[in-house]
């Protein structure tokens, strides 16, 4: 199979290895996958309810009526808002933003934004990026005759719809849209390209910093957006993403998909995880230089703060789980406590996933009683699923396979730990060990500038589509392993013709084994260092074994 893909596309059997590897083993999905175009993205129209949409959207035009926006307060929610913001604009439709506060609203469309909505004289309400689980809400709305449109890529309860004018959700039961992955952005730019019947290239570099800030799966059409959007976004012209770049240090390098997921994705979630989202939207539509400049500090700073609170609060959680949890016993880590940031609960929950290897889900109580919390999951436990099982413990959840949102009151939790330990005990105890895919085993002098031509070709690398790991066996230790800042390990390796250097990230804790070992095996990832204006090539260190 490797021989006949390398054939038929005249690419290096590596490469076609590891296209196999990602189930793309016939030359036309190969071909597809390293070929992604616009051409290739699915029609808007065969996307549920948008003719509708559409339709009220020139009727809210015609009659010069007052839209409002609604919009989560994360990456994907604000460039959702400022993708259609702008092609409302175009039109000429008069439409105002609403972006809810985190930790006086909550989630989704409450009660402030539907009394917001009738004090103010709007007949239409758009939400994106949330809406499909507020049921009551949209109820409200139409019953004091405002519309709603709902564009929304979250699973649905149990296959129902809210009582709206159009609902956009390619995992409607009744879709024929063929792919269902799009992040909310994606489903914002399909509806604006309806509108302005424009394929909206310009507006990619929006498209693609939210579906990949949102940990969309970069597949399908999820590829094709991203890859042309990253293209946008290294040329950018838009005031406040120059300024962004520009104090987050990365204003020169071409960009890829890590730095939207470690960079600039963080700054922008920052203002809505504990404060306002405002500035952060205010920052992808501005264009003004100088207000640019004061709204990147403004995230940058936020993003400092987000950091301190969640250092602590992860530490406290912590410190909760060696006493509190049997994990002997317990496959889901649940943990709760009074008055913790709601803010930065999605990224402690993910932090313990990822270092226990088991479903995590933290959860903070008021002074009332009611707690609000974030879940994150590991591969073989579909946790919104898990949630429909035990929902009668909740007051609310919402989300998909691998993060969730939930609100509880306090006297349910134990009941609900309870019911989802249950539920997890179809996990097997191969299911909680971590796992590491690796691709092939490489020798040293198989590492060159046509290697990292082939992985370029891969590329955007993130979600459903992680960069190759590689292995190699009796390397020997060719320098002094040095332990730099941040916990970085560095040597280099050497298996007698060939020479690379090493660098564990976080991993200094192998320094010992290092530094007394003769020969390792070692699995990595490549990559090209450019510190200090170097340009070489590096391993990436993922694992660590004595050969």
């Amino acid at each position: 199979m490797q021989k006949r893909l390398s054939a038929a596309l005249n690419i290096s059997p590596v490469l076609a290895r590891l296209l196999i590897n990602r189930g793309l083993n016939l030359p036309e999905e190969a071909k597809a996958f390293l070929n992604p175009a616009l051409s290739s993205l699915h029609s808007f129209n065969l996307l549920p309810d948008i003719a509708k949409a559409k339709q009220r959207i020139h009727k809210a035009l015609a009659n010069k009526e007052k839209v409002l926006l609604f919009s989560d307060y994360d990456a994907d929610g604000l460039t959702s808002l400022a993708v259609l913001k702008i092609a409302l604009d175009r039109l000429g439709v008069n439409s105002q933003a609403y972006i809810p506060h985190r930790l006086k609203e909550g989630y989704g469309l409450g009660h402030a934004a539907v009394k917001y909505a009738l004090d103010n004289g709007f007949s239409l309400v758009i939400t994106l990026d949330c809406g499909i689980s507020n049921f009551q809400e949209v109820a409200d709305l139409k019953r004091h005759n405002i519309d709603v449109i709902i564009i929304d890529h979250h699973h649905l309860h149990s296959g129902k719809l809210p009582c709206a004018d159009a609902v956009i959700n390619p995992k409607r039961e009744d879709s024929d849209y063929p792919f269902k992955d799009l992040a909310g952005v994606g489903l914002s730019y399909k509806f604006a390209s309806c509108l302005l019947e424009d394929e909206l290239e310009e507006e990619l570099d929006l498209v693609c910093l939210g579906t990949v800030a949102d940990v969309a799966p970069l597949l399908g059409e999820n590829r094709i957006i991203v890859k042309e959007g990253l293209k946008q976004l290294n040329k950018s012209g838009r005031p406040g993403l120059k300024a962004l770049l520009e104090k987050a240090g990365i204003a020169n390098k071409i960009l890829n998909a890590g730095h939207i997921s470690f960079v600039l994705g963080p700054r922008l979630n920052a203002c809505g995880r504990i404060d306002s989202a405002d500035a952060a939207l205010e920052l992808l539509l501005c264009q003004s230089r100088e207000r640019s400049v004061e709204l990147a500090e403004h995230l940058h700073n936020k993003n400092r703060e987000r950091q301190r609170i969640e250092g602590g609060i992860l530490d406290e959680a912590l410190s909760l789980l060696e006493y509190d949890i049997d994990l002997n016993k317990e496959r889901v880590i649940v943990l709760s406590q009074d008055n913790w940031h709601q803010g930065v609960l999605g990224i402690v929950a993910a932090k313990i996933a990822d270092r226990f290897h088991r479903p995590a889900i933290v959860v903070s109580f008021n002074d009332q009683g009611l707690g609000k919390g974030s879940g994150r999951s590991i591969e073989s436990f579909h946790l919104f699923e898990g949630l429909l099982e035990c929902q009668e413990h909740l007051e609310g959840f919402g989300g998909h396979k691998k993060a969730c949102g939930l609100s509880i009151l306090k006297h349910n939790i134990d009941g609900f730990k309870q019911s989802i330990n249950q539920i997890a005990q179809r996990l097997s105890a191969q299911d909680l060990l971590p796992s590491l895919h690796i691709d092939l085993g490489l020798e040293l002098a198989d590492l060159n500038e046509t290697l990292l031509f082939d992985l370029e070709a891969l590329e955007p690398f993130g979600q459903d589509n992680p960069k190759p790991v590689f292995f190699s066996n009796n390397l020997r230790i060719k320098s002094k392993p040095a332990l730099l800042a941040k916990d970085t390990l560095k040597f280099w390796v050497t298996d007698g013709r060939s020479a690379y250097p090493a660098v564990g990230f976080g991993m200094g804790s192998y320094l010992d084994l290092v530094s007394s070992a003769k020969e390792i095996n070692l699995a990595y990832k490549i990559s090209r260092d450019t510190w200090n204006g170097n340009n070489q090539l590096q391993l990436e260190i993922e694992d660590i074994r004595l050969s």
